[in-house]
């Protein structure tokens, strides 16, 4: 068998329950289908589908604000389990697109993240519960980053309790502590 044949099995592994009586097998593959189905906050998320006009202001660590503008796409993927955002800016250096996956992890029940771009070649992962509100998201990550290799951690708050209107808070470690770093406002074009 070659390795091509065993990506498939190996990656079903996780789903199979252990070894259990016939009921154990049947409660618990019950159980994976009603995790793996999206419930409530995979709604919530969905409000997001649609088209942005994204205002992005960030603060360098000498304090000096840089304002620009650009462009969200939200689409849902693989059944509304996510929720893709594609992003356009435009930068001082040049424009950055990326590309944001947001989802809710039943199992855990946390909401998750997931950022790529194309001015690096790895990705930011957080994650977290709702902040107060179901629809304030507070989300805790490592920043891995040339600056900071090894990480250092930061904060993501998106606020989408407006139907028209999302507002997003980045927080970054600065001299060990978390301070508030870019701020965008999304507006539904």
């Amino acid at each position: 068998m070659t390795p091509r044949h065993l990506v498939v099995p190996l990656l079903l592994v996780p789903l199979l329950p252990g070894p259990q009586e016939p009921a154990g097998q049947a409660a618990a593959l019950q159980r994976t289908a009603a995790l793996a189905a999206p419930g409530e906050p995979h709604a919530r998320l969905a409000r997001l589908v649609g088209r942005w006009q994204v205002e992005t202001t960030t603060t360098d660590a000498a304090g000096e604000a840089h304002v620009d503008r650009g462009t969200l796409q939200g689409e849902l993927l693989l059944g509304g389990r996510y929720v893709q955002l594609q992003v356009e800016r435009s930068l001082a250096g040049g424009p950055l697109r990326g590309l944001q996956i947001l989802g809710f992890h039943a199992l855990h029940q946390v909401y998750t993240s997931s950022w790529r771009d194309d001015h690096s070649t790895w990705s930011v992962e957080c994650s977290g519960a709702p902040g107060g509100h179901a629809d304030r998201l507070v989300l805790h990550g490592t920043l891995v980053d040339a600056r900071d290799p090894a990480g250092r951690p930061f904060r993501y708050e998106l606020d989408f309790t407006d139907e028209r209107r999302v507002d997003v808070r980045v927080f970054d470690t600065q001299a060990g502590a978390l301070v508030l770093r870019q701020t965008q406002r999304w507006t539904r074009a």
